[in-house]
Parts: structure tokens; C-alpha cells; sequence
């Protein structure tokens, strides 16, 4: 009797699990040109979403005959969709944390910023530290910071690095004095005279000047940040990013955000190693690795700091860092760093093979063809940034045109079989735009290779349109282990994507950079939807 009571439950589950295979989608999105970055780089019309992921994708017909009575229908009414966006190199806590404060975006001159402090001073608390966010471009020192006020610490950020423009009181209140040569171990810049310029040691002791200073955010604000960070990726049509050269307490928040569910984007984790005299000592406290996490939140790696230090100390960081069960996403400014670090890599590789590692090195500007060979034998990722469109001109007088049209060649890198990721390496608005992350930037470059002032550079490392989406979408998916659940609208994946303003594919070259998303979704969930259009998708 309790057999034949133990086969039919068995049979009842069985039952209730083909039902639930069957069970009708949460939304349809038809009558849409759907890119779906597949294998084949097909283009289907519509997909079925139950939950966070894709169930089917396909024709008008096949796909609508799945709806049930609940089931959302969404007419795209023609509009391409694509995969949601990734940025493999961000850094969107500690651009959000220089973000705060008085507003010095736009602000190119001198009396420009010092004038934007003194009203933010009419308005300060008494004693609270007077700071500008970033996003300004002039000539500034602390003489000029001092004619606000010397006895109110006044601070101008200039990047996430921990470089800014100190006042007389910021500096005595970081501790900074004339009489000392260095700060933290750093050299503390001082103008012809002898006195305190106003500039900060460099990383990482200028970061903790700053946060001796400038109000560190609270739990709250960091909420504040974070969210305000998403919104502006979700805008751009960005769905995951890997934060690169998070401290502690950066890391910390977004654990936070994870487990109250505040999460829109998909967040890869990287930790900096800021102890000078023992990189690995970070690292060797955690109790957890890449990897650890889920689709929301994951660990990603260490780096990219160091990578100024000697080879034989390289060698031994690079050594631990692999055997705790770390990746280094290494910052790789040349090819003389780049030739050290594969150095490296080769003679580890002869003990412990890395292909299957993982490894990343992070931006690679003007990489050589004998160095991509090196690089293609050890399987590394290649993640680039889009040197070339804005700082020709800044490369071309440091070395010479020919390698400054160079920077960045994509069309090598992958006829070298190297996988490629692309990202921003964001520090935040400029004077030129609010959202210099728009990944459609990047898109345009590697397809166009037209700079900012749209002369063409090294055309011959044009990319098409098929294989620049595939860089933001399925390589971003494979550089974080991803690739089986993003990276393409396929059944069974997340359903990150973005509903275009136009067709990416066919588009005229320069319109490229006119796209935007007009709605963002991630893991089925609506993150943005274009202004003074919430109904539309």
C-alpha cells in the first residue's frame, strides 16, 4: 500500500512539474526587431519572459499562442531590442562618493569654482568641511582655495584617486604640514617656494587625506550613491558592470544593497590592494574568492593596483594572489608594463596553467601584435577603454601620431582570437558631457574609429556592428564567468535588455552615438524607462 501511495505522489509531482514547464509566460514582447547576439546572431520578432528569465524567442505567432489570461502583452511596435549592456570597467561607488557635495560640473575657469565654494560656504554649517564633487576643469591652488576662506576646510575632488585642491585648514586638518617631505609614505607636493601647493600626495595616501576631511557617507548615503548610480546606468541601457578597485568599505555597500534586494544592476566586485609594503595582505584576510556570490552580486578579482612595483615583487604578489584563489585584474597603462606582466604570467604558467583562469588585463592602450601573440597563448582577456577618441592629441605629442592613432586596436586584438571586453573607466561628468560611460561612445569608436573631433584614426582596426555588440554583451558575460545565463536573448538566460531608440544595425555611422534606450530591463524588471513616456513598453 505505501508503494502504490509512494508511486502515485511521485506521479502527482511529476505531473505538477510539466504543468509548471507549461505554465504561461508573465510578459510577451512582440512585433520587435529582436538582436538577439545568439550564436548565429540571429534576429528574431518576440520573446516570452516568466520570472528573471527568457522561456522562448521567435516569431509574432509562436511566441503570442504561449500567453495565458495573465500574461503581459507588450507591442514593441517595431523597435529593436538587444541584449542588456555591460561595462567591464567601472567604478561606480567611488565616483559616486567624488559626486557628492557642491556642484563644479562645467566649471572651466578659476573664478568659476572658487566662486561656485563661496556660495556652497554661505550655506555651510559652521565647522563642516566645505567640498566641490568632481566634473570641473581649471587651474586651482591653495591660494586660491585660502582667498574663500583659510580657517573653513575647502576642498575641490578631482577624481576618485584621491587627487583634489586642499585648503590651509583641509591640509592641517588631514595633517599635512610644510615641514614634513611625505604623507602616509608619499611625496607631498609643494610649489617653487617651498609651500604646500594645495595638491595631494599621490594614491593611495591622497585617498585617505580626503577621507580624513571630506564627511565619509554613512550607510544611508551610501544607499543615496549607489541607487543614484544605477539609475544612471539603467539609462545608458548598462545591466551589469564589473566595479573595479573597491576599499573595504565600498564593497561592504554593495553586499548591503544585495541583501535588502536594491540591486538594478548586476554588480562584479573588485577589491584594490592598497598596502604598498604588503599587497596581498587585503586579499589574504577575506574568506571569500572570486566567484562567490550569485547573479546579482558576485566577487570578481584584486587590482588593479600594484603594478608601479619591481618584477620580482610582482612575481611573488601574482604567486599568492593565485594560490589564495584570486584573479589580478591588472592596470596596464604600456607595453613596457604589459611585456612585466606577461613575464610573469609565462613563468607561472609553466607551474600552473592559467588559461583557464581567467585573467584581465585592464586597458592595454597601444598593445602590439607580438604582444597579443603572448597573450592569446595564455588565453587573457583583454579589457579596453576607448583611448584614442578623446586623448589623440595628448598621446601624439608624448610619443607620435602613428601610435597614438593606434591606441585601442580591436580589429587586431580579436583577429588574434583574444576575447575583448570593453567599459568606461569612469570617473564621473566632465565639462564636455554628463555621461561620458554612454556606451554607444564606445560602440561608435570601434566601429567608426572617429575621435570626438571626428577625424578618422588607423581605420584599418574597424570592427563591425555585429562584433562591437557582441563585445558589450556575450565577451562582458564570459569575463565574469556569466556567459551560460547572459550576454544574448536566449531561452533560459536573465532577461536583461534594452528597447532601442533606433536600429543599431542600420543606422547611419554618426547616428550611432544619437542612440538611447527608451526602456531598460533587468531580470525581467523594468529599471528605466525613457522621461514623459511610462507607458510606452
Amino acid at each position: 500500500m505505501r508503494r502504490i501511495l509512494h508511486l502515485g505522489l511521485l506521479g502527482a509531482l511529476c505531473c505538477l512539474a510539466l504543468l509548471g514547464q507549461e505554465a504561461p509566460p508573465d510578459a510577451i514582447f512582440y512585433n520587435g526587431k529582436i538582436l538577439t547576439v545568439d550564436s548565429g546572431f540571429t534576429v528574431q520578432q518576440a520573446f516570452a519572459v516568466k520570472g528573471d528569465q527568457y522561456v522562448a524567442v521567435g516569431d509574432n505567432a509562436s511566441i503570442r499562442k504561449r500567453a495565458g489570461k495573465n500574461t503581459r502583452l507588450v507591442d514593441l511596435k517595431g523597435t529593436e531590442v538587444i541584449p542588456g549592456l555591460s561595462d567591464n570597467h567601472d567604478h561606480l561607488y567611488l565616483t559616486e562618493k567624488v559626486m557628492r557635495g557642491i556642484d563644479l560640473v562645467g566649471a572651466t575657469s578659476t573664478d568659476e569654482v572658487v566662486k561656485r565654494l563661496r556660495e556652497g560656504l554661505a550655506k555651510a554649517k559652521p565647522g563642516e568641511t566645505v567640498f566641490g564633487g568632481v566634473g570641473w576643469r581649471a587651474p586651482l591652488t591653495r591660494k586660491d582655495l585660502d582667498s574663500i576662506s583659510a580657517d573653513v576646510p575647502i576642498v575641490a575632488l578631482r577624481n576618485r584617486r584621491g587627487s583634489a585642491v586642499f585648503n590651509s585648514a583641509a591640509l592641517a586638518k588631514a595633517g599635512i604640514t610644510k615641514d614634513a617631505q611625505t604623507y602616509m609614505g608619499e611625496k607631498i607636493p609643494k610649489d617653487k617656494s617651498g609651500e604646500l601647493s594645495g595638491e595631494l600626495p599621490d594614491w593611495p595616501a591622497g585617498v585617505y587625506a580626503v577621507d580624513k576631511v571630506v564627511p565619509v557617507p554613512n550607510a544611508e548615503g551610501e544607499e543615496k550613491m549607489i541607487l543614484h548610480g544605477q539609475q544612471e546606468r539603467n539609462a545608458l541601457g548598462i545591466t551589469s558592470i564589473r566595479d573595479l578597485g573597491n576599499f573595504p568599505e565600498g564593497m561592504r555597500a554593495f553586499v548591503r544593497m544585495w541583501r535588502e534586494g536594491k540591486l538594478t544592476l548586476r554588480v562584479s566586485m573588485g577589491m584594490d590592494l592598497p598596502d604598498r609594503a604588503d599587497p596581498a595582505s587585503w586579499a589574504r584576510q577575506q574568506g571569500v574568492t572570486p566567484w562567490f556570490g550569485d547573479h546579482w552580486l558576485r566577487v570578481d578579482s584584486v587590482g588593479e593596483e600594484p603594478w608601479e612595483i619591481p618584477q620580482p615583487k610582482f612575481m611573488a604578489l601574482f604567486s599568492e594572489l593565485l594560490q589564495l584563489g584570486w584573479r589580478h585584474a591588472t592596470h596596464v597603462p604600456n607595453n613596457e608594463v604589459l611585456g612585466r606582466v606577461l613575464d610573469t604570467y609565462e613563468a607561472i604558467d609553466k607551474e600552473t596553467p592559467l588559461r583557464d583562469k581567467r585573467l584581465v588585463v585592464e586597458h592595454i592602450p597601444t598593445v602590439t601584435a607580438p604582444l597579443m601573440d603572448r597573450l592569446a597563448k595564455l588565453g587573457i582577456i583583454v579589457s579596453t577603454n576607448i583611448a584614442g577618441y578623446q586623448n589623440f592629441d595628448l598621446v601624439a605629442k608624448r610619443s607620435s601620431e602613428a601610435e597614438a592613432a593606434r591606441q585601442t586596436p580591436v580589429r587586431e586584438l580579436l583577429d588574434h582570437r583574444l576575447v575583448v571586453v570593453s567599459g568606461f573607466d569612469y570617473n564621473g561628468p566632465n565639462p564636455e558631457t554628463m555621461a561620458p560611460n554612454n556606451p554607444f561612445i564606445y560602440l561608435y569608436f570601434y566601429v567608426s574609429r572617429k575621435t570626438s573631433d571626428g577625424r578618422m584614426i588607423a581605420p584599418q582596426e574597424k570592427i563591425t556592428r555585429q562584433e562591437a555588440l557582441r563585445i558589450a554583451t556575450n565577451n562582458n558575460a564570459f569575463a565574469t564567468w556569466d556567459e551560460k545565463v547572459k550576454g544574448s536573448i536566449e531561452p533560459g538566460k536573465l532577461a536583461d535588455f534594452v528597447v532601442l531608440s533606433g536600429d543599431f544595425m542600420t543606422v547611419p555611422e554618426d547616428d550611432i552615438l544619437k542612440l538611447h534606450p527608451l526602456a531598460t530591463y533587468v531580470g525581467g524588471r523594468k529599471s528605466y524607462t525613457v522621461p514623459n513616456q511610462k507607458d510606452v513598453f
